[in-house]
Parts: structure tokens; C-alpha cells; sequence
């Protein structure tokens, strides 16, 4: 075996029988006959187990077993004392001062080489139990680093992809072309740190050629001369790749390298393809990373995924807006049918539409809150086609039963659109245009806040157009007049509205 070994005792007898006997069993031996010398001999030799005589010159064992054990480097080195004492006292001593074992004198040397070993065995095992549990710890605590390292990254991509899925549907959403690819375009920026995006659409699927749409970090008066034939190389080379061309590809040549010269001395590193069911309605073409780091692989997926979520906004877009044109398009047909039916309102929704818009712009509504006024006030009065034409068209004073009638065309109005998905949200504008402020409209008798803006928009308008247009029961108003009673009538109308058609009244706007 190995190992360093202290012996103090004053009698050399004892000295020289355990140093030859260990000696022959391997261990380095180190002896001393006072305990001042054992303890100086302890901080030189730093041995791996002391053996001490209970008496000693100077200092006996149990003082210097104390000081060894209380040593700051050596806390838990094993101490055996001897003792020729038979007394039970030297035992209690021995343990009292944190001694392993005490051995009686005289002893044999086979007992005494058989308890160290055994030490020395119980160490050796003790310290590769140690070794392979600080082995085992640091493996544990290098695969913990692994694994959040691995956790973060994957947080940080479930993130991405959650923060990408929901960027996808807010472009599914999005009706407007110019919004969907502005926000593609911060989107790139901001995830990526793309210094310049710029994208080329066509306004149709039939348009022979993609032009500047926008884009963020270029100079669009270098993009606006710039067009890209659908049949180009160009193009044809795209679809091949099926991906993110890097236009720094040693392999492009020919008229393929051509045309995309232009755009490299812009600055763009990147061209992506924008289809959707085999359609191709556009490119992107992206510059270089802000920090002017490489992109990663995560980085062009990211580009493709943004790609295929804006085509398909833009593909949406251009569905609903000839969606759109379909319903405009019904809606002038009911207009025509309505105003065929009453001579005398000629014009008058057209005019309700105007001022309606010209409102609702003033107003500060969102877009799609606009869309609906507009949609109300082209349709307040689609209830009419269930009156009877000579109700409508009577010079005298209606009867309490004609009342009746005509006081049931918003109610009727709102049931022939509340079905259809495109103008359902119009239905209310239609229902409640003439209701009023202190509760005494028809037909729900709402009150104040209860009457959503926009009927209150198409309220005020319906009003103004009726009292500036020509009745058979009396000759039209001035536009300062009708505006003039429109402000004395704040239990019918909506006052802050009524102050807006007055400013566009004076502006000249209307």
C-alpha cells in the first residue's frame, strides 16, 4: 500500500518494530519522540495517519491529537492512539479527543499492520467514493449547463415560433396591402435586425410585371424604376430554388446574374420567392444584418415562414377587397331600387354616404369602423322597399296607420342584411338611425350612450340631407339653417357630431 505515516513515541523499541513492519508494507514512514517534534513533523511531512504514544515529553498524545484534529488542512486525518494504560479512562480520553482507535501496548505486529491497512483500505475506498461522486457532480452539473443552455434555446424558438404564429394571424387578418407589408417589413427588422427589406408585387394575378410596394431602410426613388418580368429568369430561377436565394451564390450566371445586378448594388443579400397555391404574386429581397453578423439557418426559415404568411395576407387582401366590390356593387342596385321607389330622395343616400364618411373620418373611427358607417348609411333606408310606393310617395299628411308603416323601415331594413356575413355589421346602423338621444326614437326607444356612434353618425347625416334636399311638403333649408336646428335639437342628436359637420359645412368641404 501507499501512504505517509507518523509515528511519535519515546520508546524506540516501539518506534523501530512498527516503522519495519510498515515500511515492508509500502508506507512512508516518518517518526518523532516528543510531542513538539510530532507536531512539527506533522506540518512538514503531511501524512495520511498518525500514531501516538498517550504519553509523551513535553506535550502528552491527547494534546497533540487535539491540535492535529483542530488543524484547518487536516481536519479529518485519522489519529490511532497506544497506551500501555489498561485503565478504561485512556480509552474515553482517546475518543473524548477525536482519536480514531487507541491500541494497547504491548500488541502484536500483525494486529497493529492489519488495523492500518484497514484504514488505509477504508480511506482509499472513501476517497474514490468521493472522487466519483465530485466525478458524478461535475458530469451532472456540465449536462445541467448542456441542458439549459439547450432549455433556452428552445424557450427562446417555442417564443419565436409562438410570437410567428400569431404575427401569421394578424397578416391573415389584415385587409389593407400597404399594412400587411409594412408590418412585414418592421417584422424582419425587429426579429432579425435586417438593415434594408424591400418588397415587389403585382396589383393582380394577371399584371405582367412586379413592382416597388415598399419597404423599410431603402431609398424608394433607387426601387420605383426597378420592375421584375413574371417570366423572367429571374423568376423562373426562384421557383427552382424553392427557397431563399442568396444572390451571392457563386453559381448564378448569365441573364439570371443580370438582372439581379441592380438590386446587389443596393445593397440586398437575399431574394425570396411570395406564393401561394402555386401563385406567384411577389418577392422580397432583404440586405444585410445590422451588426453585420451572418444569417443563421433559423434565420432563413424565419424568411420563408414571413413570406408564405404575407403572400397569404396579400392573397386575402385582394379576395376581400373583390369581395367587397361584389357587395358595393349589390348595395348600388338596392340603392337604385330604393330611390326608383321614391323620386323625391333622388341622390339622397349617395349624399348620406358622403356626409356619413366625411363624419366618421373626422371622428378619428378605425378603418374597419368606417367601412360600416359607409355600409350603414348606404343602406339606412333598404327597409323602404317594404312600404308601399303610394305611402311613400303621398303629397299629404300621413294617417297614425302610414306612420306606422314608414316607422317600421329601419326595423325591416336591419332583417333583410342581418344574414348576410359581409353586411351584418351595418344591421345596428340601419336599425337605430333614427333613434334618439333623450329615448323617444323608434324602434327600441334607446337612450344617450346605448346608440353606438355609428347610428348616431348616419342620424345626424340622414337629418342634414333631408332638410337641405327638396320635399314635396316644402322647399329645402340653407346649409347654415339646417345646421342651426340641428344644434337645437340635442335631445335628438349627437352634439359633438352636429360640431363636426359644421366645421366641414364651413370648410367647404361639403
Amino acid at each position: 500500500m501507499n501512504g505517509n505515516i507518523l509515528i511519535a513515541d519515546d520508546d524506540q523499541n516501539v518506534v523501530e518494530i512498527i516503522t519495519e513492519s510498515l515500511d515492508r508494507e509500502g508506507y512512508v514512514i516518518e517518526t518523532a519522540c516528543d510531542g513538539k517534534d510530532a507536531l512539527d513533523k506533522f506540518e512538514r511531512f503531511d501524512p495520511d495517519l498518525v500514531i501516538l504514544d498517550t504519553v509523551l515529553p513535553g506535550l502528552d498524545g491527547f494534546e497533540v491529537c487535539s491540535r492535529i484534529l483542530t488543524n484547518k488542512n487536516k481536519p479529518d486525518i485519522p489519529v490511532v492512539m497506544m497506551s500501555d494504560d489498561v485503565m478504561s479512562e485512556s480509552f474515553k480520553e482517546s475518543a473524548k479527543y477525536g482519536a480514531k482507535e487507541i491500541i494497547r501496548k504491548p500488541f502484536t505486529v500483525a494486529e497493529i499492520v492489519t488495523k492500518i491497512n484497514k484504514y488505509f483500505t477504508d480511506a482509499n475506498e472513501k476517497r474514490e467514493i468521493i472522487e466519483r461522486n465530485e466525478s458524478l457532480e461535475m458530469e451532472v452539473k456540465k449536462n445541467q449547463i448542456d441542458y439549459d443552455n439547450i432549455h433556452k434555446k428552445l424557450k427562446l424558438k417555442v417564443l419565436n415560433l409562438r410570437a410567428l404564429s400569431d404575427l401569421s394571424q394578424d397578416l391573415n387578418k389584415l385587409r389593407e396591402p400597404q399594412e400587411i407589408i409594412h408590418i412585414l417589413c418592421l417584422t424582419l427588422m425587429g426579429q432579425v435586425g435586417i438593415s434594408s427589406v424591400a418588397i415587389f408585387n403585382n396589383e393582380n394575378l394577371d399584371a405582367g410585371e412586379l413592382s416597388f410596394a415598399g419597404g423599410i431602410g431603402v431609398q424608394e426613388y433607387d426601387l420605383e424604376n426597378i420592375t421584375f418580368s413574371r417570366d423572367s429568369k429571374l423568376i423562373e430561377y426562384l421557383v427552382s430554388k424553392e427557397g431563399v436565394l442568396d444572390l451571392e451564390e457563386n453559381n448564378i450566371g448569365g441573364e439570371v446574374a443580370e438582372e439581379i445586378k441592380p438590386i446587389i448594388n443596393l445593397g440586398f443579400k437575399y431574394c425570396i420567392l411570395m406564393v401561394v397555391k402555386s401563385n406567384f404574386i411577389g418577392i422580397i429581397l432583404i440586405g444585410n444584418k445590422i451588426n453585420k453578423q451572418d444569417y443563421s439557418e433559423n434565420d432563413l426559415e424565419m424568411f420563408n415562414f414571413l413570406s408564405h404568411s404575407a403572400a397569404n395576407g396579400l392573397a386575402n387582401s385582394r379576395l376581400y377587397s373583390k369581395l367587397q366590390n361584389t357587395y358595393l356593387s349589390t348595395i348600388k342596385v338596392l340603392v337604385s331600387t330604393i330611390e326608383a321607389k321614391d323620386p323625391y330622395t333622388n341622390g339622397h343616400t349617395k349624399r348620406v354616404v358622403k356626409f356619413a364618411n366625411l363624419l366618421a373620418e373626422r371622428l378619428h373611427l378605425s378603418k374597419k369602423e368606417q367601412e360600416i358607417v359607409s355600409f350603414g348609411a348606404a343602406l339606412h333606408d333598404i327597409g323602404k322597399l317594404g312600404v308601399y310606393e303610394n305611402i311613400l310617395n303621398k303629397s299629404g299628411e300621413l294617417t297614425e296607420k302610414e306612420w306606422k308603416v314608414i316607422k317600421s323601415h329601419p326595423e325591416i331594413g336591419a332583417n333583410i342584411i342581418k344574414d348576410m356575413d359581409f353586411l351584418e355589421p351595418a344591421s345596428d346602423l340601419v336599425r337605430h338611425h333614427h333613434e334618439r338621444l333623450d329615448g323617444n326614437g323608434y324602434p327600441d326607444a334607446l337612450k344617450g350612450d346605448e346608440i353606438s356612434i355609428g347610428a348616431r353618425i348616419v342620424a345626424v347625416a340622414d337629418s342634414f340631407d333631408a332638410m337641405t334636399s327638396n320635399r314635396p311638403y316644402r322647399e329645402p333649408l340653407s346649409y347654415k339653417e339646417a345646421i342651426r336646428q340641428l344644434f337645437q335639437q340635442t335631445d335628438k342628436f349627437d352634439e359633438e357630431i352636429v360640431r363636426h359637420l359644421s366645421y366641414l359645412v364651413e370648410s367647404k368641404i361639403i
